[in-house]
């Protein structure tokens, strides 16, 4: 839900920010290239996550070679489209995590205190069990564990993620600024009021 009301807002803004410069969205004019990288990376993270629930073993120990192509494809999208400043964030962020993943077996460690703060049995469940191929328990052995997912969100922000890391606030962060660019970059003069 954070990245949904981060969308949301930035989206808001910027209609405020086009009506006061007198601007309307054009959303054709959008610029964005290689999207299919994103779809990719997050079509092959969600299929290798469903195949660790379901018990395909091998969606949990080749987690780490998994992680390393989601994220390479990540990157790649942004480097394509390297002009928007919010992609520069959501990269910042994407890195922080991809690291604490990459250092800890390619899964990402996660605080069982938040997870039940959250409320996310099933998912705490998974990561108890080793089913889950995103995700392991947050331990004394975890390196660089204050980038892990130790953040209880709390309230409707929380809904969908319960729990998440510094790279996740930088992302969110990330985020408002490149919708934000976007619909700007979009904008163009609006015709109400000419003649």
């Amino acid at each position: 839900m954070l990245y949904f009301v981060v969308v949301i807002l930035a989206f808001v803004l910027a209609v405020i920010y086009g009506k006061i410069k007198k601007r309307s969205f054009d959303l054709f004019n959008v610029k964005l290239q290689k999207t299919w990288l994103i779809v990719v990376a997050f079509a092959l993270q969600t299929v290798t996550r469903l195949m660790g629930v379901k018990g395909f073993d091998f969606a949990v120990k080749f987690s780490l070679l998994i992680q390393v192509v989601v994220f390479a494809l990540l990157f790649l999208c942004f480097w394509f489209n390297k002009k928007y400043i919010g992609l520069w964030f959501i990269g910042i962020g994407a890195s922080l995590n991809a690291l604490v993943m990459i250092i800890n077996g390619g899964r990402m460690p996660v605080s069982l205190e938040a997870m039940q703060k959250a409320g996310i049995q099933v998912a705490t469940d998974m990561v108890l069990s080793g089913a889950d191929n995103k995700h392991i328990v947050l331990s004394d052995t975890t390196r660089l564990g204050f980038l892990a997912d130790i953040i209880y969100l709390p309230g409707i922000l929380g809904w969908g993620i319960g729990v998440l890391s510094i790279g996740d606030i930088i992302v969110a962060l990330g985020l408002f600024i490149f919708v934000f660019e976007l619909c700007i970059s979009s904008m163009k003069i609006s015709n109400v009021g000419h003649d």
